[in-house]
């Protein structure tokens, strides 16, 4: 094989694939950017539906960086094996010097190790600064060759020390699998994918928005040479705080340098985590005690009056109604997503008719006269619409709680999603992953991701209207049973 050709032709794949995201990113920006310079109008029905194309191309981006990423170590590693299975066939070649004794190899030549103490101190090169350089894109053509050559040097290692432990039979420990390891099952984060997004800024640890309260009038003039209407504009600032959202991880040495891939499968745990962290304070923060002040808990948002009873499908499709309309009236404007728990939709999905007919059906059989109708397949943890009601994308996102008021309830948030504003670096990627060796004395590493984000649902809070949540025991948007 040849691995040169393969990697240079992944490598390109990987600078399209990146110039493919950054072009995306950049055109999220012009869209923004217009909107906010034509008087921060809100943006159009076209603008939307790119922009929230945008998010999923983003996001489909990244994923597709990750693969080649990963296929590239791939790659390396087995040019790596492939020199030094080449060594050891030379090394057996007729006329070559045999092993002392048959058990293990005699060095006759042997040299320093890529990374060594010495090397270290005296020539300031360290492993975990490869590592950290590569992981972030940085890695120089020399750092590069370091890392290949340390590969290479474990798995000579590993093939010597083979043939000192033949004897062994079953004791030899196996190798874990690690590309089949089972992370944690996390949430993800839909409903931070599905709101505006804008750049954070620089420097502050908090954003003013200057939201206007009471507007100009204008009214028939009474009669000429009169005055006409005239209300004093009246402002007031929307202070946003910038909140920090991090996790970290304590690694033994041994597992990062022994291990294998020890160290991506625990910063994509913690970065999961962050986006789970991110996305729970973008729906329920609290605004207090350093978070942020999420969607079910900013003032001035309409709360559909409590159900009677355990929800059924008439009373749900009348509040459905009742808070699009809300939105409408309230914002002047319709709203663009429906959010709800996956088990709300589930709920919905299983509904029937008195004649057994689903009321929520897929798109492939072609609804007529139904409540609504989902996609295919259905994907309830993506930034997807999974399907439409009352002409509204539906979305489903785990991060809702479940165990709001009495009941206790789900509850389902109907918005213009233009109008719930959130602020991210880099893309909604953790600002930086790195190695920290707090406790050397322990031979410990600390892995940390860390980042900021800001959110409001304050500057237009009649552009949210929720349902359920207030209903007392045994009512309302109570745990559905199937």
């Amino acid at each position: 094989m040849d691995f040169e050709q393969l990697l240079a032709q992944l490598r390109a794949q990987r600078a399209t694939a990146e110039a493919s995201f950054r072009a995306l990113d950049t055109e999220g920006q012009i869209i923004l950017a217009t909107a906010q310079a034509d008087n921060a109008r809100a943006l159009t029905e076209a603008e939307n539906t790119r922009s929230l194309a945008i998010v999923a191309e983003r996001r489909a981006a990244r994923e597709q960086i990750a693969q080649i990423d990963e296929r590239i170590a791939e790659v390396e590693a087995e040019r790596a094996a492939d020199a030094v299975d080449a060594a050891a066939a030379q090394r057996t070649a007729p006329g070559a010097e045999a092993p002392a004794g048959g058990t293990q190899h005699a060095r006759t030549n042997a040299r320093e190790a890529t990374y060594t103490r010495r090397k270290q101190v005296q020539e300031g090169v360290s492993f975990f600064t490869d590592m950290y350089r590569q992981q972030m894109g940085m890695a120089s053509p020399e750092t590069q060759a370091r890392l290949q050559a340390h590969s290479g040097e474990m798995a000579e290692a590993r093939t010597e020390r083979a043939v000192a432990t033949g004897g062994l039979g079953g004791l030899v420990p196996p190798q874990y699998l690690v590309d089949l390891a089972a992370p944690v099952a996390r949430a993800g984060r839909v409903f931070a994918d599905i709101v505006r997004h804008l750049p954070l800024p620089a420097e502050g640890m908090s954003i003013i928005v200057p939201r206007q309260t009471t507007g100009a009038t204008a009214a028939v003039q009474a009669t000429q040479n009169t005055n006409v209407s005239n209300t004093d504009i009246a402002v007031t600032d929307l202070t946003v705080p910038i909140v920090t959202i991090a996790g970290q991880q304590d690694v033994s040495r041994q597992s990062l340098e022994r291990g294998a891939g020890v160290d991506e499968l625990i910063f994509a745990d913690i970065v999961a985590a962050y986006n789970v962290g991110l996305d729970a304070q973008v729906i329920a923060g609290t605004g207090s005690g350093g978070q942020m002040l999420g969607v079910l808990n900013t003032a001035g948002t309409t709360q559909m009056a409590a159900f009677g009873a355990a929800a059924a499908p008439d009373t749900f499709w009348k509040k459905l109604s009742g808070a699009i309309v809300a939105v409408q009236t309230g914002r002047f404007l319709a709203p663009t997503g429906i959010v709800m728990h996956p088990r709300r939709w589930g709920w919905l999905t299983s509904l029937v008719d008195a004649a057994n007919r689903p009321l929520v059906v897929p798109n492939q059989n072609g609804p007529s006269n139904s409540q609504g109708h989902y996609n295919e397949p259905l994907d309830t943890n993506a930034s997807a619409p999974v399907g439409w009601m009352q002409g509204v994308p539906v979305y489903t996102d785990a991060n809702l709680p479940t165990s709001v008021g009495t009941g206790p309830e789900d509850q389902v948030v109907v918005a213009r999603l233009e109008d719930l504003l959130l602020w991210e670096e880099n893309g909604g990627v953790p600002r930086e992953l790195r190695f920290e060796q707090t406790l050397g004395n322990q031979l410990t590493v600390k892995l940390v991701a860390y980042g900021y984000a800001a959110f409001t649902a304050g500057r237009y809070p009649l552009a949210t209207a929720l349902i359920g949540g207030n209903a007392g025991a045994g009512n309302g948007l109570i745990a559905p049973t199937f």
